[in-house]
């Protein structure tokens, strides 16, 4: 997956139908942190009243505004974004492909990490969970519980779907309920951290659509280890895995800031030397 090039423009009120959305997406983000008028004036340093007139359209903001309240509501920069845009203004923030010249340093250094995870595996994921990159180890590991003829490209190509789905690893994962109440878990809160975010409400929708998922308890298990493990079974292969996240510390493009790194360690010690023994 390539992330697509958004199209900057110069700063300043663009003349565009948008006006009437801001009052409504700022309405959402501020319901969505639970704070009131008052509590996002005074994080904003604007008088509650003026938060009213923003949310209601009785008064239009500045380009400086929708950056103050974007930032004391702590929005992902796609969010920022939005916001920006609804408000008649330019975006801010460049959402620029992984695989051009701005992202050389990006790109090499995530080539750098992935490599360095060698001989155990590493997958590169964005904000919907959609694969972009894999090590050698991951390929393996894959290759070893997926059967390339039968997984079809949607549910190959996305981590969540590969991880939960009947035609993924589902049938391989020893601790199924377990994993799939994390996985789901964690989903769950990307989206009520980001309700707006079609990608992940639409990834949510799927799961909850899943018969078999729906009778999971709504609280994960109680575990045995300080992190989840995944164990994987498939004839004489077993593997026991968990997982680190990368992100990037300081961030100033969309893509940027939504690159995840999950990298795979060896549980136990026969994991370890399944991976060590790698052709």
């Amino acid at each position: 997956m390539t992330p697509q090039v958004m199209d900057l423009r110069q700063p300043g009120r663009l003349d565009c139908g948008m006006l009437e959305a801001f009052p409504h997406l700022l309405r959402a983000h501020r319901i969505r942190r639970h704070w009131s008028q008052e509590q996002l004036g005074l994080q904003a340093d604007v008088s509650p009243r003026h938060v009213s007139c923003l949310e209601t359209g009785k008064a239009s903001p500045s380009r400086d505004m929708v950056m103050r309240l974007s930032k004391v509501l702590d929005l992902e920069l796609r969010e920022r974004n939005t916001l920006l845009v609804s408000a008649g203004f330019a975006a801010a923030y460049p959402l620029t492909s992984l695989d051009g010249p701005a992202m050389a340093p990006v790109s090499r250094a995530i080539d750098l990490l992935m490599a360095q995870q060698e001989p155990y595996g590493a997958i590169l994921i964005d904000r919907g969970w959609n694969v972009l990159r894999v090590n050698r180890g991951a390929q393996r590991l894959l290759s070893a519980f997926l059967d390339p003829q039968r997984i079809p490209a949607h549910v190959a190509t996305n981590l969540v779907r590969a991880t939960l789905c009947p035609e993924g690893l589902r049938p391989h994962i020893v601790n199924f309920a377990e994993i799939a109440s994390i996985v789901r878990d964690r989903v769950e809160r990307a989206h009520l951290a980001h309700p707006l975010d079609e990608a992940r409400r639409g990834l949510l929708s799927e799961l909850r659509a899943d018969p078999e998922l729906a009778k999971l308890p709504s609280v994960p298990p109680a575990l045995t280890a300080p992190m989840a493990i995944l164990h994987l079974r498939r004839g004489a292969v077993e593997l026991r895995l968990f997982a680190l996240l990368t992100t990037i510390g300081t961030p100033l493009d969309v893509t940027a800031q939504e690159l995840t790194i999950e990298s795979l360690f060896p549980a136990d010690e026969p994991t370890e030397r399944w991976f060590r023994q790698a052709p």
